[in-house]
């Protein structure tokens, strides 16, 4: 055990921790007998992604299917997924907006043994707004727009022949998710199905477009302006620096902020910073901080309107939390780039390079210049409140009876 122990420890500090841990899986798997692993099954898992056919080629019109029907594909759900919160959100809008039937679709691999079941999960996870669930990939029926979600969907959408048009909501660059092997490929490929895609913001838009021929339209970010509102600040002598840290989402590069903020730490002893997004019990924190974790949506807006400024790094498309800090009346420091510089305007956000030294100094600036901060979350603040989903919503059921 003991050398065990040692061995982790100087893989992890030579090949990082990730590398550490898949070493010693690779070990722990390699020690128990040949007679009880199984193979693994390369076909079965990546047949079943490339979905099938389905469908007979009818001519879809009002008489056979109802007017303005929408089937979304998506992956297995569950209740903290942002992404599934996000489509969630826009069935409910698009159904009191002239697409009253919305169907959603769970496909394998999924853990719900009934589509009953299914449906009270999503229900209680996300409110009942009359969306019906079924399971399956084989479980598509005729509709008019048919809508694929994350690139496990696409194949099956792009090959069923009974839909008027198939669409694909995209909310980042999943490719982007992997290393560059089968499943980037995989990935990329769902962009050249001939889907039509309906994306998260204009830096997204544009790149499909532009990298792979799709045509796109694209949805703004927003935010619920009844839960995030700036809360009274209480008096504090420290300086809270709340850090979005998802070391288990490669793409929000935790580790590249944790050595900036202990830059930013060891220059003012005075500030603490706030995880929130994970738990980082397992890391080596050399100073002030407190693991929040996953934390109820409920008491978020009291967390954001007590920190005196907020990191939030991305290395694809960012997430919905800059904009939910800015209706809070919080700083933001975000990385430089076509990627994350498309939401808010160089004079309403501090940018950094993704660099240490960029981040650690953005931090500091922000930190030792709270009129400057102040400014340019006031100008954040404003244009949050000017978001809305629903104008949003209004937009893509506009594109839908364009394309219609």
């Amino acid at each position: 055990m003991l050398n065990n122990l040692r061995r982790f420890r100087a893989v992890a500090a030579r090949d990082g921790i990730r590398v550490a841990t898949r070493k010693a899986l690779t070990r722990a798997v390699g020690s128990v007998p040949s007679v009880l692993q199984s193979k693994i099954d390369i076909f079965r898992h990546y047949e079943s992604l490339l979905g099938e056919e389905q469908g007979f080629g009818i001519k879809i019109s009002s008489e056979n299917v109802p007017e303005g029907s929408m089937t979304w594909v998506v992956p297995d759900f569950n209740a903290s997924s942002g992404g599934h919160i996000n489509i969630l959100r826009f069935m409910a809008l698009l159904k009191g907006s002239g697409f009253p039937e919305q169907r959603l679709i769970v496909i394998e691999p999924h853990r719900w043994n009934s589509n009953a079941e299914a449906q009270a999960a999503l229900n209680a996870a996300f409110g009942d707004h009359g969306v019906v669930v079924s399971l399956g990939a084989r479980s598509i029926e005729p509709c008019q727009y048919l809508v694929a979600t994350g690139w496990q969907t696409a194949y099956w959408v792009s090959k069923y022949r009974d839909a008027a048009r198939k669409l694909y909501f995209v909310q980042d660059f999943e490719p982007a998710f992997y290393a560059h092997g089968t499943e980037y490929t995989l990935a990329e490929n769902t962009y050249r199905l001939g889907l039509t895609g309906i994306t998260a913001g204009r830096w997204l838009a544009d790149k499909l477009n532009e990298d792979y021929g799709m045509r796109t339209m694209a949805f703004d970010f927003a935010c619920d302006l009844e839960l995030y509102q700036r809360q009274p600040k209480r008096p504090s002598k420290t300086r809270h620096i709340f850090f979005y840290a998802r070391p288990v989402t490669p793409r929000r590069c935790f580790e590249l902020g944790l050595l900036a903020l202990k830059k930013v730490c060891d220059r003012m002893p005075e500030a603490a910073v706030i995880f929130a997004g994970w738990d980082v019990s397992g890391y080596e924190i050399p100073f002030h901080h407190l693991n929040a974790g996953t934390l109820p949506v409920s008491s978020l807006p009291d967390l954001y309107s007590q920190c005196d400024v907020a990191l939030i790094l991305s290395s694809t498309n960012l997430s919905l939390l800059p904009l939910e800090m800015a209706a809070c009346g919080c700083p933001l420091v975000i990385n430089r780039g076509a990627n994350a510089s498309w939401l808010l305007p160089e004079e309403e956000a501090y940018y950094c390079d993704m660099d240490v030294d960029s981040i650690a100094a953005r931090l500091v600036e922000a930190l030792e210049d709270p009129e400057g901060a102040a400014r340019r979350a006031s100008l954040a603040l404003k244009r949050a409140q000017g978001a809305s989903w629903k104008a949003e919503a209004e937009k893509i059921s506009a594109f839908l009876r364009e394309i219609a």
